[in-house]
């Protein structure tokens, strides 16, 4: 018996596979998973080829269905939710696999977390600057640095935290880079990864397109506070004879082919987790795919689809309630990510001006960095009030 240990090994599943099938080879088989050690042992045996899955599942304990021990797959261990499944059988035999649903979930949840205490450590780092530098200006550049053996602390303080603000850009980008293979796995296992349809037209056809007057550009900032103005937008914009033609990586820019009028419906729809099956539920319904947000805070997707003259518009989800709860979603998603930046700008704000105000409103920096905070109160104010404006609208539908 041996054992691993392995503290970052649920960051990429997928590359503790290959080491669990390449100590197989090795003659070295997996016989116990520790959660909170970051551990595996081992027992001593003769080398052959075992394919192993990590999985992830809430309900304790694990089971495995019929159709996947017909297979040839069988538990080998459980530690919380964590679940190892192991299979001697050629890979080219198996045909079943788990779901990696679940452990991209988790995945996001963590994603997001790190993402958020980024922000407010990189926000809280620039406030303290800005104060900092307030200080200075208010004593004439006059700054004092007191002696004491309590620096150690503080060195020690910032040391760790700048550890763990590396640590965390770590986490994200290996994250990120994880949950982007699991959802393009083997598409004999899993469902096939549907792919935007490509609109094959160079940029040379465009632009001839663009003086021509066929292709237009519009800009659409901040959509996504009022997703449901923007689907307004496209619809009215596709009624008039403009079909959307293609949206560009920010999600940003909208470029339109003139044509005929017509009737079609767009739904931009918020999820955490999209993966291939989410994509390949609305394909199959008829809905095709205009825009898929690659940014990590914000996952969007833009829907269109077409429908008669006299029919009814088609919806993305059947109930109302869902679209109500995905409203919701969005405003305290956004909440959450603004609301501490602006209550930590109007303190310094608050500061600002008063010492402005002590000084005979006197213009210096203090001033500049005083305007600029409003401005970001202003915006991410803004972008609060719009989320939530957006909720109680479909509310009262």
């Amino acid at each position: 018996m041996k054992t691993y240990t392995k503290p970052l090994w649920s960051y990429d599943v997928q590359k503790t596979e290959q080491w669990l099938t390449n100590q197989a080879k090795a003659g070295y088989y997996l016989k116990e998973l520790h959660r909170f050690k970051r551990g595996f042992t081992f027992e001593k045996g003769q080398p052959k080829d075992v394919t192993y899955r990590i999985a992830y599942d809430k309900i304790k304990p694990a089971i495995l269905s019929n159709t996947m021990r017909n297979d040839g797959w069988e538990k080998v261990t459980q530690s919380g939710k964590w679940y190892v499944i192991a299979n001697e059988r050629p890979q080219a035999e198996v045909t079943t696999s788990t779901s990696r649903d679940a452990i991209i979930k988790r995945n996001n949840f963590i994603f997001y977390a790190f993402m958020a205490i980024l922000i407010y450590i990189t926000g809280a780092t620039l406030a303290n600057v800005a104060l900092f530098t307030t200080a200075t200006i208010a004593s004439d550049g006059n700054v004092e640095v007191v002696e004491s053996p309590l620096w150690i602390i503080t060195y020690t303080g910032a040391a760790l935290v700048t550890a763990f603000y590396l640590f965390m850009i770590y986490s994200v980008w290996k994250i990120k880079k994880t949950n982007k293979a699991l959802s393009t796995e083997n598409p004999s296992t899993y469902m096939a990864p549907y792919t935007l349809e490509k609109k094959n037209m160079t940029k040379a056809e465009e632009k001839q397109l663009k003086r021509e007057g066929i292709l237009i550009k519009r800009r659409k900032f901040g959509w996504m506070y009022s997703p449901d103005k923007l689907e307004k937008w496209l619809e009215q914009m596709a009624a008039e004879g403009n079909r959307l033609h293609r949206v560009n990586k920010l999600g940003t820019t909208f470029y339109f082919l003139k044509g005929e009028p017509q009737n079609i419906k767009y739904s931009a729809d918020y999820q955490n987790l999209s993966n291939d099956s989410y994509f390949e539920i609305h394909r199959q319904a008829g809905w095709k795919e205009e825009f898929s947000s690659k940014g990590a805070l914000q996952k969007w997707t833009i829907w269109s689809k077409e429908y008669e003259a006299g029919e009814t518009a088609p919806a993305l989800y059947s109930e109302q309630t869902h679209k109500l709860k995905q409203a919701k979603k969005v405003a305290l998603s956004y909440t959450a990510l603004f609301l501490p930046l602006v209550l930590m700008y109007i303190y310094i704000a608050s500061l600002n001006t008063f010492y402005i105000f002590r000084n005979g409103g006197e213009w210096s920096i203090v001033n500049s960095n005083t305007i600029m905070f409003f401005i970001c109160i202003l915006l991410f104010g803004t972008f609060i009030t719009k989320t939530w404006m957006y909720y109680f609208r479909l509310r009262r539908a």
